[in-house]
């Protein structure tokens, strides 16, 4: 679906004009996303007590995504939006998903 399909043509001129007016506030890059994220803080997930990490082995990752994983992996890292753990309990797999 399209931003179009929501709304009738006049509603959607407002839309497409106050996303054109503060575009500054949607980045598109990684990298644009500093500022944001500092503002933040670091962000902590709190579990509930005695909660117990469940094994999970991680899936194989499709061969013809791994370059672009590892590409945007790097470049989220340069941006402190995530970073390096070399092991822990809660690591969760990853699930890729193309983008249409």
């Amino acid at each position: 679906m399209k931003i179009r399909d929501y709304y009738d043509d006049m509603t959607f001129d407002k839309v497409i004009e106050f996303l054109c007016k503060y575009k500054y506030l949607f980045p598109t890059k990684f990298t644009d996303l500093k500022g944001i994220i500092r503002y933040l803080g670091m962000m902590k997930i709190m579990l509930k007590p005695n909660t117990k990490p469940v094994d999970k082995n991680p899936d194989h990752l499709n061969p013809k995504y791994k370059d672009k994983v590892h590409l945007e992996l790097e470049n989220m890292l340069v941006a402190h939006i995530i970073e390096l753990v070399e092991e822990s309990d809660w690591a969760s797999p990853m699930v890729v998903q193309e983008k249409k």
